[in-house]
């Protein structure tokens, strides 16, 4: 994060670079009015993240956490845990956000043979909707219809809170809920009411508000809630890609050159 303070102190900056592409904690206003570009470096970030959530369905899906306890416990539950879990193939996943992260996890669904469908501001790019035949509705519809709901949204006025109670509980019976986007995008509580109540059938949660949530919460008793610490993106793989990236976008502005993925 870059404070409007630590912001007034760069008097001598030519660039600031995010690692990364979600800068809602940057002070871009203040960078702007100081005459300093603003670039992301979103190399390898979808690929993380788009894995990352892929991970968390398929672990819920095939009820991992409660298996690794059991197996664990010295137990031996083969029919039982077979009859409680469920495929991914033939699903309905709802993606909300088709950015880069978004399009990258409807690829990965696609090779499940998921349908897909995908609420945005902005319709998703024609080859797109061929290649992996992704299917643009309402909110609404999206949140009743898929088995599975992924967020892929940055922070904004118009997605805070774009999800609490009243979202989980039009979501399908036994659906599943994954956020791997920003932690102020949903009610942690009503999430975790809705889950214990066995309305959902789990959820996979890397983001929280605040960050780190409280170490004695609810959330981190409940078996078919999978938390990780905002961790989605991060991959030995993504951080080589990152410094060689932004390397070369500083070498462009010291040569006088605009940098890429510049956001401001």
């Amino acid at each position: 994060s870059l404070t409007t303070e630590q912001c007034r102190m760069l008097d001598r900056c030519k660039l600031v670079m995010h690692n990364g592409v979600g800068y809602d904690a940057i002070d871009i206003e203040t960078l702007t009015e100081m005459g300093i570009p603003v670039a992301v470096t979103p190399v390898m970030t979808p690929e993380g993240v788009a894995e990352h959530a892929l991970m968390l369905i398929l672990a819920l899906s095939k009820q991992l956490p409660a298996v690794q306890q059991s197996m664990k416990s010295g137990e031996w539950n083969m029919l039982g845990w077979r009859e409680g879990s469920h495929n991914l193939s033939y699903k309905t996943l709802g993606i909300i956000g088709v950015g880069r992260i978004g399009k990258r996890i409807a690829h990965l669904a696609h090779a499940f043979g998921c349908r897909i469908l995908y609420t945005d501001i902005v319709e998703a790019p024609a080859e797109l909707v061929q290649a992996y035949g992704l299917e643009r509705v309402e909110r609404d519809v999206l949140i009743a219809q898929a088995d599975i709901i992924t967020l892929h949204v940055p922070l904004t006025d118009q997605t805070r809170s774009m999800f609490g109670a009243e979202e989980f509980a039009s979501m399908k019976p036994g659906a599943i809920f994954i956020n791997t986007s920003r932690g102020p995008t949903y009610d942690l509580e009503a999430l975790v009411d809705s889950v214990e109540s066995g309305h959902l059938f789990g959820a996979g949660v890397d983001v929280f508000d605040p960050e780190p949530p409280p170490g004695d919460h609810r959330v981190f008793s409940v078996m078919n809630i999978i938390t990780t610490p905002h961790i989605s993106s991060g991959t030995v793989e993504r951080q080589y890609a990152i410094n060689r990236a932004q390397f070369a976008n500083a070498q462009r502005v010291f040569a006088g050159r605009e940098p890429n993925d510049r956001i401001a």
